[in-house]
């Protein structure tokens, strides 16, 4: 008997079958391909586990697939503007290989979201004459860039969990001159809004500054209950009473989704939550607490220890009352706290209350 394929998948960027549509992806990529839209980058935020990586790797895919698209996925640890360059470089049909490169280099190139040429090896032999005409890897990106653009092709740069470094920096600049002289050259980054708007204090990166952001919030949840109805073979009250216990997370969505899809046949919904905890405490809420401030951590353990998280009651278990508004603007702006409500604050993440309780003082 062949045994049953989980639908649900924990891997970062992965959509799997269990892919619940929000509409970030397809808002970019309409943007990017309209000739009408003047927009070339955005910035997809939302806290750790929200589906940031999910949509972008839709974005990249996409567009990849398009025969006059040329889409590069780089790393914010690696060397971002050699690994850019030497990406260009060895693209066939563009006649730049031989031209254009001012230095000898060997690299094996490959990767899903590699453009045109796909997987091989290129050698460039530099010679006196290349020297002259080009004296930095940023000559020879922008002259690379000019030359796609002349054979009508768009060129997308992604970076999936952007951090400011001296690399990406010079990347985001070296893209802005570009776009501003109007290169058919987009932009889609993910990351935390912090490590975002650390890029903020770069007086030449007004255009990222600027560059429009979505939040990659919590799932539907109507959404959720019609496709654990689908993939579990169970009915809409059974599917909704998973939903209410995911509360919109999509990480947790996918989790669940995949313990209860494994589960024995007489394990129930709460059965599985000890496994659930375990999962969600140090795949995810682990990393979410290490990037607070000792601050912004009592304010969290103070919202945690109310019933309904009403400001007053916040501000009265609090050391020091006087700051709550900077910490809850710190914490809605992390996208872990929702204060829509006036005059409560609330934490969406399922279980998040016994993590701080039971780990909260480490």
């Amino acid at each position: 008997m062949t045994p049953k394929i989980d639908p649900f998948t924990r891997t970062p960027g992965l959509a799997g079958k269990a892919y619940i549509d929000t509409g970030i992806a397809d808002t970019v990529i309409a943007n990017f391909k309209s000739d009408e839209s003047e927009k070339h980058v955005y910035k997809i935020t939302g806290l750790r586990g929200s589906g940031k990586s999910v949509e972008y790797g839709r974005i990249m895919k996409a567009l990849k697939e398009e025969k006059n698209w040329l889409v590069y996925n780089l790393s914010s640890a690696g060397n971002t503007i050699a690994t850019f360059h030497d990406l260009l470089a060895s693209e066939k049909g563009l006649g730049i290989n031989n031209k254009t490169i001012e230095k000898s280099f060997s690299a094996s190139l490959g990767g899903s979201f590699h453009g045109a040429s796909g997987e091989g090896s290129v050698k460039v032999t530099n010679t006196k004459s290349i020297e002259k005409f080009h004296k930095s890897e940023e000559a020879a990106i922008i002259k690379m860039i000019e030359t796609a653009n002349k054979k009508k092709y768009r060129i997308l740069v992604g970076i999936d969990d952007i951090s400011k470094t001296e690399e990406t920096v010079k990347l985001l600049s070296i893209i802005g001159s570009m776009i501003v002289v109007g290169a058919e050259l987009y932009l889609v980054v993910t990351g935390l809004s912090e490590n975002i708007e650390e890029f903020s204090t770069e007086k030449n990166l007004t255009f990222f500054k600027r560059a429009d952001a979505i939040e990659a919030t919590t799932l539907n949840k109507y959404d959720i209950v019609n496709r654990y109805q689908d993939l579990l073979d169970i009915d809409s009250f059974e599917a909704k009473k998973i939903e209410q216990t995911t509360r919109g997370y999509a990480y947790a969505y996918q989790v669940l989704g995949s313990l209860y899809f494994c589960k024995k046949e007489n394990e129930t919904l709460e059965d599985l939550m000890p496994a659930f905890e375990n999962i969600m405490f140090k795949d995810s809420y682990d990393m979410i607490w290490q990037k607070l401030t000792e601050g912004e951590k009592e304010m969290v353990r103070c919202i945690c220890k109310t019933k309904d998280g009403k400001t007053e009651d916040i501000k009265s278990l609090m050391k020091n009352p006087a700051s709550y508004n900077v910490f809850r603007n710190n914490l809605i702006n992390k996208h872990l706290v929702d204060g829509s409500k006036r005059g409560y604050l609330k934490i969406n993440l399922p279980r998040f209350d016994n993590f701080v309780e039971l780990w909260g003082d480490d």
